[in-house]
């Protein structure tokens, strides 16, 4: 994951710095036409979202209070002007998200990682304000996407002296079963929240290898307050409705007292984002909508001299 993470920001600051100069490389007749495009123009919008992840899925979280099962999420994102109020956007989301269930009869637990590149359109409710100052300040957005959902499901199931879990009817966890015959050698151990197991490897349910991959589609809403500079702030939340059961690893197919249901599992990410809108060239058309001159001007032939 910090490989990952890494590769995010080495991204999304390379793609700054190259286009920052392919624009520097390019020579203007005038410098007072490249400015920051208003709320009226069309522009390119980079930015970067930190925030939290929550699932919603077949465990409950009632053995880690808030915000102890909340996990972190990152997001790059570039948008485009398309039409006045609308953008297209291409994002990429990374980040993780926990469960971790803890009852008489059963303890389970899982961390997920998760990757989503998504491609979608957004929406600003407040571009048909009547207050120019109010459009040209403030935004509301409503984003719909589809994304591409690459995840892997881990479990805690062991300390980092390789010894298994047994959870006791007294509440304790020990290293050997409470059905063991001599209970005397069992020791109290305690977990240490490493999730070191790979479910798609041990295969609880013999299912063989479960899936690493699923469609998903993001729902977002946010609101955005812009300054003069070309910045904005955004603070949002995207709901992500995925079409897995398997970023917990229960599922209805679950064996025993693992059964859970059918419906798929979900995850919300809440954020704050800062953005950055693009310098653009005012002369030239956006979108290379700038009609050719076909107008072809002929040469006067020259008089000929007796």
């Amino acid at each position: 994951m910090k490989r990952h993470l890494r590769n995010v920001f080495v991204i999304f600051f390379l793609t700054i710095i190259v286009i920052q100069s392919s624009y520097a490389s390019l020579s203007f007749p005038n410098e007072q036409s490249f400015s920051i495009p208003s709320s009226n123009k069309p522009g390119f919008h980079l930015g970067f979202s930190l925030g939290m992840t929550s699932y919603f899925g077949d465990l409950k979280n009632n053995n880690l209070k808030a915000p102890f099962y909340y996990r972190y999420g990152i997001q790059v994102n570039a948008e485009r002007d398309i039409f006045k109020a609308t953008r297209l956007c291409v994002n990429i989301f990374e980040g993780n998200i926990l469960g971790d269930e803890r009852y008489a009869t059963q303890n389970l637990n899982f961390k997920t990682t998760l990757l989503a590149p998504q491609v979608g359109l957004s929406f600003n409710f407040l571009h048909w304000a009547n207050n120019g100052k109010l459009r040209d300040h403030f935004a509301m957005y409503l984003f719909v996407g589809v994304e591409a959902l690459f995840f892997a499901a881990t479990g805690d199931l062991k300390n980092t002296a390789g010894q298994k879990y047994y959870y006791w009817n007294d509440g304790s966890i020990r290293n050997l079963p409470e059905t063991y015959t001599d209970q005397s050698n069992a020791s109290i151990i305690k977990r240490d929240y490493k999730y070191e197991t790979n479910y798609r490897n041990l295969d609880i349910d013999n299912v063989g290898k479960v899936p690493q991959f699923s469609f998903s589609v993001p729902l977002g809403l946010s609101a955005e307050f812009k300054f003069n500079n070309g910045i904005a702030i955004r603070a949002g939340a995207v709901y992500h409705y995925t079409f897995t059961d398997y970023l917990d690893n229960i599922t209805a197919k679950s064996i025993g007292s693992r059964k859970g249901n059918s419906a798929t599992d979900k995850f919300l990410f809440t954020n704050i984002s800062v953005f950055y809108c693009l310098p653009m060239y005012s002369g030239r058309p956006i979108c290379g909508t700038e009609k050719m001159n076909t107008h072809i001007t002929r040469k006067k032939p020259r008089k000929k001299f007796k």
